[in-house]
């Protein structure tokens, strides 16, 4: 089945489509943490029924949550990924690429390593550099990016509430702690929006800032028109701390040391072991 090639299409849903992984393929699962928070898992398919993923050192698969000191790069049949089927695969696909077999060695070359990092180096940014060169993880550039915004936000509040003792009583309503439901809507659109058909990551964005800024001035309503101008003020502030972040962020990962072979081979580096 011919496959569009928009780097920013990620996340197509490879069990509607009705077509299996090709080798060298980047896809990812939605997983749960303690049956609440979701995340997803990244691997690199090998063609074969077999992928190479961050595990968890056993049978599982590596999570924000854990010992990360066992969490180890291993080849594994796909069922480990998907629990046999229960869970589904996501394709994630790439206009600019390196040839498959480059990155199906770079994949190979990486098991039995142990060097995971939540931040700098966990499942995505893994998939994306035996794809790309690059390091990167959309994951937790949101997660930066939204953690900042709810902070200064909470900080904003905080302040507003000071100003209410002086006499501005319908700013603090329209700048309840209750305005960062806005964050979570748009955290969530942002996140979870390929399910609904943003495969576009721009288009993500766009949508989760839509969404965010009119539950933001929604909920600022209820203070009248000073609350909807302190919610918006408050929403902006947020969005720029956000993209500040995101550039810290950056600057620091692009700083660290890159993968390259294998640095740290566990006992379990034989390539061929499944």
């Amino acid at each position: 089945m011919s496959r569009s090639r928009k780097q920013d299409d990620v996340g197509e849903d490879v069990s509607k489509r009705n077509f299996r992984l090709a080798r060298g393929d980047h896809f990812f699962v939605w997983r749960r943490q303690f049956g609440l928070a979701r995340f997803q898992h990244h691997g690199i398919d090998l063609g074969d029924g077999s992928a190479v993923h961050f595990t968890d050192g056993g049978l599982g698969v590596a999570g924000p949550t854990g010992n990360a000191t066992h969490f180890q790069i291993k080849r594994t049949d796909l069922d480990v990924v998907t629990r046999c089927g229960r869970d589904v695969l996501h394709y994630v696909d790439y206009r600019d690429r390196l040839h498959v077999d480059e990155t199906v060695e770079r994949a190979i070359r990486r098991i039995g390593t142990r060097d995971y990092h939540l931040l700098f180096h966990n499942c995505e940014h893994f998939a994306v550099w035996c794809i790309t060169d690059r390091h990167e993880s959309r994951q937790v550039s949101v997660a930066f990016d939204r953690a900042s915004s709810v902070g200064i936000k909470a900080i904003a509040a905080a302040s507003v509430h000071v100003a209410s003792r002086i006499g501005a009583k319908r700013i603090i309503r329209g700048a309840s702690p209750w305005m960062l439901i806005a964050d979570a809507a748009q955290w969530a659109t942002e996140a979870g929006g390929h399910h609904v058909g943003l495969r576009n990551t721009k288009q993500r964005k766009q949508a989760s800032r839509a969404v965010g800024a009119t539950t933001a001035l929604s909920i600022g309503a209820l203070g009248g028109p000073v609350g909807i101008a302190v919610a918006g003020g408050l929403w902006c502030a947020g969005e720029v701390a956000g993209e500040l972040s995101q550039a810290a962020y950056e600057n620091v990962r692009s700083r660290r040391p890159k993968s390259g072979p294998n640095p740290n081979p566990g006992p379990d580096s034989d390539p061929d072991a499944l």
